[in-house]
């Protein structure tokens, strides 16, 4: 990842950004937490997740933000539309590793890039018994965050490094986690279909993705 950051900011965060990063397919990605995931019953008794993997033009802090050594950044509208455009192969994973929950490859995950951010459909197999895992997890609420890996492709900095706006990505997963890098999203299991839930979210960031999808 250290090639993704200007020297500057790599020095502010004393060259340790193992919290930023997860390694896929062999080379070292960006993680970032955002989607506000559902997990459903379908009318034929499958289970399907739904949510945003990200949302555009949301101001968020990384490592702490500009006041302690980080830095303020957004995904650009658009981001993540070549690589959708492209059907890069994607996988919803468990901390970005193991064997996926679903994949674009296979036609179980669908990625669709919209005004929102990054919109995501997984349909999951019941009788996996990692999906049997993790849906127990959720439902207790032991597992209710998620986060979206990631390489930069374009990316813009303002002249002090302190706010960076990244214009596109290559998508790598979709993975619920256990420690999430940045405190900006929840994954619930629900029956039915509400609205999104703030709770354990971020309630700017909620305000955000309801009022877009209003749009």
């Amino acid at each position: 990842m250290s090639e993704l950051l200007p020297d500057v900011v790599a020095a502010r965060l004393g060259g340790d950004m193992s919290s930023l990063s997860v390694v896929q397919r062999g080379r070292t990605v960006e993680a970032r937490r955002f989607a506000v995931p559902e997990v459903r019953a379908d009318e034929d008794g499958g289970v399907s997740m739904s949510g945003y993997a990200t949302v555009y033009e949301f101001p968020y802090d990384v490592a702490g933000g500009p006041e302690r050594g980080g830095w303020s950044e957004v995904i650009v509208e658009g981001a993540c539309a070549k690589s959708v455009v492209e059907r890069d192969d994607v996988r919803l994973l468990v901390n970005h590793e193991g064997l996926p929950l679903a994949r674009t490859a296979a036609k179980t995950l669908t990625l669709a890039s919209d005004a929102v951010g990054l919109r995501c459909d997984a349909s999951l197999d019941r009788s996996s018994p990692l999906v049997a895992s993790v849906l127990s997890a959720m439902e207790r609420g032991d597992l209710d965050e998620m986060s979206f890996a990631f390489r930069v492709i374009r990316q813009e900095w303002d002249a002090d490094y302190l706010v960076r706006r990244i214009i596109e990505v290559q998508l790598f997963d979709v993975s619920l986690v256990t420690y999430p890098a940045n405190p900006a999203t929840v994954a619930q299991v629900r029956d039915d279909v509400p609205a999104p839930s703030v709770r354990g979210l971020d309630l700017r960031m909620a305000l955000a993705v309801r009022a877009r999808l209003s749009i």
